[in-house]
């Protein structure tokens, strides 16, 4: 059975597929939905010339999905993401508007870390695993529009926690991270204006 719009999304798998031609990756969404009743949340050009597919669906849909959505991507497929249980804290920053994102305020926050990769798939990966290792609280999740297809996000916590949660980050990201950055104690002028 697919999952719809109301089903609680902790309960769903989440599949990635990040192409670097706008073109096949209509042909790659097309496939994926063809080939299992999966919601498809996004399928759209961003910057950097990529394309970016999105889903949502249950674990043995999106596993089917994303087996058809790698198959036709073939050499375009610049990098995939599957999560079959993603971490309840992922999905309200997935399902948003892209421009209705931003930073949620935290003004009692002690730390603050940022992680930027190359792909939209290693920032998903590492912000669940992130959120999976302590207890940090996702805050921002940039995905390629307006950053030159790179993603990042961030999130808050006790200065240990968003020690493990940058390091957990940083070995899942592996060869696609850019950087790992910790603000301990950020300054009043900063808080809730990390990104704008």
């Amino acid at each position: 059975m697919a999952s719809t719009p109301d089903e609680a999304p902790d309960r769903c798998a989440l599949g990635i597929l990040e192409l670097g031609s706008i073109a096949r990756g209509v042909i790659v969404a097309d496939a994926t939905v063809k080939r299992a009743p999966s919601l498809l949340l996004m399928s759209r050009p961003v910057s950097g010339g990529k394309h970016l597919i999105m889903m949502r669906g249950q674990v043995a849909e999106i596993e089917e999905s994303m087996e058809a959505g790698r198959r036709a991507a073939a050499a375009a497929l610049l990098d995939s993401l599957e999560l079959p249980y993603a971490h309840e804290q992922l999905w309200p920053l997935l399902d948003q508007p892209m421009a209705a994102r931003g930073w949620q305020s935290d003004p009692t926050a002690e730390s603050v870390g940022i992680v930027e990769t190359e792909t939209v798939c290693a920032a998903v990966g590492a912000a669940d695993v992130a959120v999976k290792t302590a207890p940090v609280i996702l805050r921002d999740m940039r995905l390629a529009v307006g950053i030159g297809g790179k993603a990042f996000f961030t999130f808050t916590g006790e200065l240990a926690d968003v020690e493990a949660a940058a390091d957990a980050a940083r070995a899942h990201a592996g060869a696609r991270l850019i950087a790992v950055e910790i603000v301990p104690r950020p300054a009043d002028e900063i808080r809730g204006r990390l990104i704008f």
